[in-house]
């Protein structure tokens, strides 16, 4: 008798904006211990509403970011509690993330790896679903060909873990260039310019939402997912917990994030 796949509950936002985001799994990573989650969010809203830079916990903004720039941009700055890189987002900006509770999936243990290729599998079904082809795990990046499309961090306490990820389904030449040159660099990268660099899965595929569907069905094939509404997922948010997720103030011109 096969066993039965674990339980996950599939919220799936829309128009949240990523400081919002965070905060909610922030708080679904560190105070509902019970519970396995995949969040997805689209953005089909006012597109200024969407756009942040996003630093990881150690990020400095100064180091990794044109301060200026994004001053000038208006452009609101957050701190996530996870690793990994800075991101520039906004309304051609996917999310998806993946919180697993304690040996939900006994097979992928907690370490960085074993998740990423665990994740890997599951986004290259997607993509094949959708008709693309060339998708890779570089370095801690998704790839099509050789440029990147998804940047992911990840965060793990104990035998519970989270692997979040940015999509870019388009981008802005001039938003992407608000990130300065990393000072450590994939071996694939090869010093490449963003432009050079990145590729939006617009390029490969026809409809965002098909993309996130057929996401979720390959999610579904690994785990038995329950839609749940977001009153579902905000529980947690009054519930005793560790908060790094915030907003980084560069000054004056910083602008607020609606949450």
């Amino acid at each position: 008798m096969a066993a039965s796949k674990p339980r996950a509950l599939w919220l799936r936002l829309r128009n949240t904006p990523i400081l919002r985001m965070l905060r909610l799994e922030e708080a679904l990573f560190r105070a509902d211990k019970a519970h396995s989650w995949f969040l997805t969010n689209e953005w089909d809203g006012p597109a200024e509403a969407a756009n942040a830079a996003v630093l990881g916990i150690s990020g400095k903004a100064d180091e990794m970011l044109d301060v200026e720039a994004v001053r000038a941009a208006a452009m609101p700055v957050v701190r996530r509690f996870s690793g990994g890189g800075t991101v520039v987002v906004d309304h051609d900006t996917l999310f998806a993330t993946f919180i697993v509770a304690d040996d939900a999936l006994a097979d992928v243990r907690p370490l960085p790896q074993p998740m990423l290729e665990w994740t890997g599998e599951v986004y290259a079904e997607a993509l094949a679903a959708c008709g693309a082809r060339g998708f890779a795990v570089r370095a801690n990046d998704y790839c099509l060909g050789e440029r990147k499309f998804g940047g992911n961090a990840q965060s793990i306490s104990g035998r519970r873990w989270l692997h979040h990820t940015s999509l870019l389904w388009s981008y802005d030449a001039e938003r992407m260039a608000l990130l300065r040159q990393p000072k450590k660099q994939p071996a694939y990268r090869e010093d490449r310019p963003h432009g050079d660099f990145v590729r939006g899965l617009g390029a490969a595929l026809p409809d965002r939402t098909a993309f996130v569907d057929a996401l979720g069905d390959a999610v579904g094939r690994r785990m038995a997912l329950e839609p749940v509404g977001v009153e579902a997922a905000e529980a947690a948010l009054a519930r005793e917990h560790r908060r790094v997720t915030t907003l980084v103030d560069l000054g004056p011109s910083t602008c607020g994030l609606s949450i």
